[in-house]
């Protein structure tokens, strides 16, 4: 495994708040100064670091000028205690807290200039997983945690207004993640067999790419993932079959890249049209660089095959239409008024007296041509009326007309007004199916259940499409 390496140089690689120009500072100092220290950059430095289990190595520059380049001169850079900050008068009410001696590496010590030396470095050692950790555990929510470092010297004139440096660290995990959170395919959208289903993946925290690695993925099947999504969802999706899916493609991260793509080719041919598939995607470790984490959140494809309305249309007939209860007749209509593909004839049930189930309501069976396992409706409500409007309808399945398996309840954004049309969604079924029942349970005037006189339905036309 590889870690890692890198480090921030005080020149040009942090984010500075208050720095200066190294080329005009000779300038600022007055003649009577032969020497004079200062710190080549100063004031609050906003620094960040990535927890990813490697220290850091941090410089600092420390600068001599003044009117005699040959004159010698000692210093020494120091790590400012709590008490110390707490104290000077430049920081008091920020909230300042100073990390502890375990989160990073450094004695003072003395740097000697000699008459050729205009800059001296020192380099400390940055632990930001003990800093993290310290973050996490205070009690002070508002504490802003920072390393101040002073320069001083007992011989030597220092500049009062370069001689602190306040870093004040933003520790972020080293990682990859999915941009999204789930991702829509239409198979309809694409006539080919094989579709490749892309998803992208990002390097996540602002963190600029400067490795070459690559992202896996794993599609997972497990049913408790299907059904938290389903519940969470509120939606009745299948989870896609193994052979349906294959070619798992990696995400490819080059230096400079931050985004990339995974594929996951999924096959149509495996998949039956007017289902609904779900596809979870998780990300697998890294292995070129041990210490990226990876996002642990589940990616959703939701894969859609829905019906062709045209192909899939089930072109009704009379022949295919019954009334196993008897609810029909009212206004002396028909059936066939439900498929002669006019919107101002309509079937109604009765009205006079009491017709219906307690389980089935007043229903209308019909008898497919051919098996099917998903199943769509539409409907039209009467042309001169809205009393009798269905508001509470259910589906069900059989492939002997007798024994029956409730598919559907649909109760919720049904119209009320006359000339009215409504288009379900698709209704998939665990097997295929030989006749639908469609079950009027409610109507505007009541529950149609036979148990009392008025509650009756009505509709002007009524079309299906369906396909195994």
């Amino acid at each position: 495994m590889k870690k890692l390496i890198y480090s921030f140089l005080f020149l040009g690689t942090i984010i500075s708040l208050n720095s200066c120009k190294e080329d005009s500072f000779e300038d600022l100092i007055p003649q009577k100064y032969e020497k004079i220290l200062y710190l080549t950059t100063s004031g609050q430095q906003n620094l960040t670091l990535f927890n990813d289990g490697s220290n850091v190595d941090y410089t600092v520059t420390i600068g001599k000028t003044g009117s005699n380049p040959a004159a010698t001169a000692m210093a020494q850079l120091k790590v400012m205690t709590q008490t110390e900050i707490d104290k000077d008068e430049h920081y008091t009410g920020n909230n300042y807290t100073v990390f502890s001696s375990g989160c990073y590496t450094y004695k003072t010590q003395s740097l000697d200039f000699t008459s050729g030396n205009t800059y001296k470095s020192v380099t400390l050692q940055l632990i930001p997983e003990k800093m993290i950790e310290e973050i996490h555990t205070s009690e002070n929510p508002d504490a802003v945690f920072i390393l101040p470092l002073r320069l001083t010297s007992q011989t030597d004139s220092v500049n009062t207004d370069k001689c602190d440096l306040i870093l004040k660290p933003k520790i972020t995990e080293l990682g990859i993640a999915f941009k999204k959170g789930s991702k829509t395919i239409n198979l309809n959208d694409n006539k080919e067999n094989s579709i490749i289903f892309e998803t992208d993946i990002a390097m996540v925290a602002g963190v600029q790419n400067t490795w070459d690695f690559t992202a896996d993925m794993e599609v997972l099947t497990d049913q408790s993932i299907l059904d938290k999504y389903n519940s969470d969802n509120n939606t009745n999706y299948l989870m896609i079959p193994t052979g349906a899916f294959s070619d798992i493609e990696a995400a490819v991260f080059e230096a400079g890249n931050n985004e990339s793509a995974g594929t996951v080719t999924i096959r149509r041919d495996h998949l039956s049209k007017g289902y609904t598939y779900l596809l979870p995607l998780r990300l697998k470790a890294i292995t070129e660089y041990e210490n990226i984490a990876v996002s642990d959140k589940i990616f959703y494809g939701i894969v859609e095959y829905p019906l062709d309305m045209v192909k899939d249309k089930i072109t009704l007939t009379t022949a295919m239409l019954a009334d196993p209860f008897g609810c029909g007749g009212g206004d002396g209509t028909v059936l066939a008024n439900l498929v002669d593909g006019a919107t101002d004839t309509y079937y109604h049930t009765q009205y006079g007296k009491a017709v219906g189930d307690p389980t089935y309501g007043q229903p209308v069976d019909i008898t497919l041509d051919n098996p099917v396992k998903s199943i769509m409706f539409s409907y039209v409500t009467r042309h001169n009326n809205g009393n009798a409007t269905p508001q509470n309808i259910k589906l069900f399945t059989s492939n002997d007309g007798e024994n029956w398996t409730e598919l559907a309840t649909i109760n919720s954004g049904l119209p009320v007004d006359n000339l009215k049309t409504y288009t379900s969604k698709i209704f998939a079924a665990t097997a295929e199916f030989k006749y639908l029942r469609f079950s009027v349970i409610r109507s505007r005037l009541g529950e149609c259940d036979g148990s009392s006189v008025g509650p009756c339905w009505a509709l002007a036309e009524l079309e299906l499409w369906g396909s195994n």
